[in-house]
């Protein structure tokens, strides 16, 4: 059990601008989706952290890394991760030129990941205590099919490791000189953007109950801002400027965060009483296993970005389980949009579903808001991203394929026969 502390009132504490509104306010007004920008402000946050600041839990030590993916068709805007990658690059530690973070190259292989990071050497030297090595590696890539080309079980494997921040990896080699390489303090931060038809074509089925798919914070959305060709955006004068000079400043954080008593209580409650609500997709059902150790990554993320009062307090809890819950809202959505069926094929799928149902239930009407687990949207859910299903109601109602009966709000028979549908 952590330490709990009586701290002093926020009200006596320094004040400083909250990182994640910063990162927000400096992109917006761009092609991009809000929880994109969100998440990856959350990243690169993440990111500069590194492993010199942590949690202590009963089951050992817990670090902010994250493996985030935005998720999203061809044409959604993910050109906020090269604003990320570009903040890593530019960021200098304090008072110097010098770079403060490893920013590894798009492409890379299972070898290459472990040369550079194996590259990536930080000495740190906390007051009054003996200097601390590790090796941390920083990773934004707009395409995870350059990163991750293949489904490669070694390479999976060695990112599954680094996650979890081990002491130590050890890495051998059947080609080469070098057959051994030992990197001490090994950690990973990634935030890249995919396809959810690339997802499926590298993801095997049975992919999603291995280590890695638990290990993954996917983030989707599947529509861009709409912006005026010409639209020009207004950036807040020297907002980037003091971005730097925050991440800066997050060069000299290190330590195990401290728990605001109440901010302790509320995450354990959330967690024992069953972390509800519970994401109910089959293909989530091991990341579920690890929502209890994101949510406390976020709320350490969420009391940084708020503070360097290195203190987890009520708010920051609460900011990240809403966080989370944001995410997850939308997360089936992906493996909805994974099967890549056109809006004709799911058509067709559902007048036979509603035809048979209509059968089974001696020709009664689906009656959308009285039957449970027996509706067209339940039906379709299960199937398209849910802003789609009102899109596909209306055409086949308009294209005669199903028909609302008369007098009702909601109910709905076949039709025996129906032309081509929509594509």
């Amino acid at each position: 059990m952590p330490e709990i502390l009586q701290f002093p009132p926020k009200e006596s504490l320094s004040v400083v601008e909250d990182f994640v509104d910063s990162f927000l306010r400096l992109t917006e007004g761009t092609r991009t989706p809000a929880l994109f920008r969100l998440w990856s402000a959350i990243a690169l946050l993440a990111g500069a952290l590194e492993r010199r600041v942590w949690i202590n839990n009963g089951d050992g030590t817990v670090f902010p890394n994250m493996y985030t993916l935005l998720v999203a068709p061809p044409g959604v805007g993910k050109y906020v991760i090269e604003d990320v990658r570009q903040l890593w690059v530019d960021a200098c530690e304090p008072g110097t030129k010098i770079p403060a973070f490893h920013v590894a190259g798009d492409s890379m292989t299972n070898a290459s990941l472990i040369d550079s990071m194996a590259e990536a050497a930080t000495t740190f030297i906390p007051p009054g205590q003996p200097p601390f090595k590790y090796h941390s590696l920083l990773v934004a890539a707009e395409e995870f099919s350059v990163l991750v080309p293949k489904y490669d079980m070694e390479y999976i494997g060695t990112l599954n490791s680094i996650w979890n921040n081990k002491s130590r990896h050890e890495e051998r080699r059947r080609h080469g000189k070098q057959q051994k390489t030992i990197i001490d303090n090994p950690q990973l931060n990634m935030l890249a953007g995919v396809q959810p038809s690339y997802l499926a074509s590298l993801f095997p089925e049975d992919a999603w109950s291995t280590g890695l798919g638990r290990r993954l914070m996917m983030i989707y959305s599947s529509e861009t801002p709409k912006l005026s060709l010409f639209y020009k955006a207004k950036r807040e004068e020297g907002l980037r400027s003091k971005i730097l000079h925050r991440l800066s400043q997050f060069r000299g954080l290190f330590g195990n965060m401290q728990w605001e008593e109440e901010a302790m209580l509320f995450i354990d409650q959330w967690y024992m009483s069953g972390e509800l609500p519970v994401p109910n997709h089959s293909k989530l059902q091991f990341y579920c296993k690890t929502r209890g150790v994101f949510a406390l990554k976020l709320a350490l993320i969420a009391s940084i970005s708020r503070s360097n009062e290195m203190v987890i307090r009520l708010e920051d809890c609460d900011r990240a389980l809403g966080w989370m819950l944001e995410a997850e809202r939308v997360m089936p959505d992906i493996f909805r949009a994974m099967v890549g069926k056109s809006d004709k094929d799911v058509i067709s799928e559902m007048h036979m579903y509603v035809t048979a149902k209509f059968g089974s239930m001696a020709g009664k009407p689906l009656a959308e808001r009285k039957v449970k687990g027996e509706a067209i949207r339940q039906f379709l859910l299960e199937r398209v991203p849910h802003e789609k299903i009102e899109s596909i109601i209306k055409a086949a109602e308009a294209a005669n394929i199903i028909a609302r009966v008369g007098g009702t709000q909601d109910d709905w028979v076949p039709r025996p026969k129906w032309g081509p549908g929509v594509e």
